[in-house]
């Protein structure tokens, strides 16, 4: 295992009363003492982020592994939007002169395991705002839904991974229902925009 440490830059010189004066600039201004702690503080969010990827790995067992879930992309339309369609090879399209789009498809994960990345493959030959969102909601209750993670379909083609929202990482069947989202919003009728399936890793 990577040893992980942080060595801080930042050594305060103490002011003076009635000898120093308080300035912005200079090299003992505010500003270059300010910069000297958020270049500290930024060093330290990554080592954090790095003892949290430890941590997820330990939290996950000696033996655990990334294992993957492949959806194909079966979108069911949501209210307000336009339904997309399937081709021959099981590709959502989209249908001609339909502009704006929006279907979920179910995802059935294991309970208790941590979602690490959201992966999607597609095209999208023109400017229209193509998003496919990883989603859990709550299953009584109601309220707002989480989103764990956001590919952004911007390539023509397309494949992007992005890594979960930690917050949001571990599964939990018995309060929630997960899902993803796939919009499409200002294309143009002459744009090829599909999505050919997503892909969901966690580690068990």
């Amino acid at each position: 295992m990577a040893s992980v440490s942080f060595t801080p830059t930042f050594s305060h010189t103490p002011w003076v009363d009635n000898r120093d004066r308080v300035q912005a600039s200079g090299p003992n201004g505010f500003n270059v003492r300010f910069a000297a702690l958020q270049s500290d503080l930024g060093a330290l969010a990554g080592v954090v982020s790095q003892i949290d990827t430890v941590l997820d790995g330990l939290e996950a067992g000696p033996g655990a592994q990334t294992r993957v879930v492949t959806l194909p992309p079966i979108l069911v339309a949501t209210t307000g939007g336009g339904t997309w369609a399937l081709d021959t090879s099981g590709n959502a399209v989209r249908p001609p002169a339909q502009t704006a789009l929006s279907g979920i498809a179910p995802a059935v994960l294991p309970q208790g395991v941590r979602v690490s990345s959201l992966r999607a493959t597609g095209v999208n030959s023109g400017a229209g705002s193509l998003r496919v969102n990883l989603m859990r909601a709550r299953l009584a209750g109601g309220g707002a839904s989480d989103r764990l993670a956001r590919v952004t379909g911007d390539a023509n083609p397309f494949d992007n991974t992005v890594a979960v929202d930690p917050a949001f990482a571990v599964v939990d069947n018995t309060t929630f229902r997960y899902f993803v989202l796939a919009t499409l919003d200002n294309a143009a009728v002459t744009d090829s925009v599909s999505l050919s399936g997503f892909q969901i890793s966690y580690l068990a």
